[in-house]
């Protein structure tokens, strides 16, 4: 999380009041966002069930990134009494067709 009064927050802050593109793209700052939304695309899933499909990601990361997509109101919490199960908000799933895009251009290589 970036400082509110350092001078990347404004220089970004700038950014996106010139370019609404540059605020959907910064949704997707982070390394793991992309594979967790892309997840819950497919299934609503726990916190445990990402930590199998992603071993590489650390547990302080996988929290991180996946309280920042909470907080950006594109993923949902569920906390039970066993487990926290994740799934899309209505705003999440609206990413899908650009999600697609982005899968189908890398799939041209």
């Amino acid at each position: 999380m970036r400082k509110e009064n350092s001078t990347n927050a404004s220089n970004e802050k700038a950014l996106q009041q010139f370019c609404k593109a540059s605020k959907t793209l910064a949704l997707f700052s982070g390394r793991w966002k992309f594979s967790l939304l892309f997840q819950l695309l497919q299934a609503t899933t726990s916190y445990s069930q990402f930590k199998v499909l992603l071993p590489e990601i650390s547990d302080r990361t996988l929290s991180r990134q996946l309280n920042e997509l909470i907080a950006d109101g594109l993923v949902f919490k569920d906390k039970s009494k066993t487990s926290s199960i994740y799934s899309l908000t209505q705003k999440g799933h609206q990413l899908a067709p650009i999600l697609q895009v982005l899968a189908d251009f890398s799939a041209d290589d």
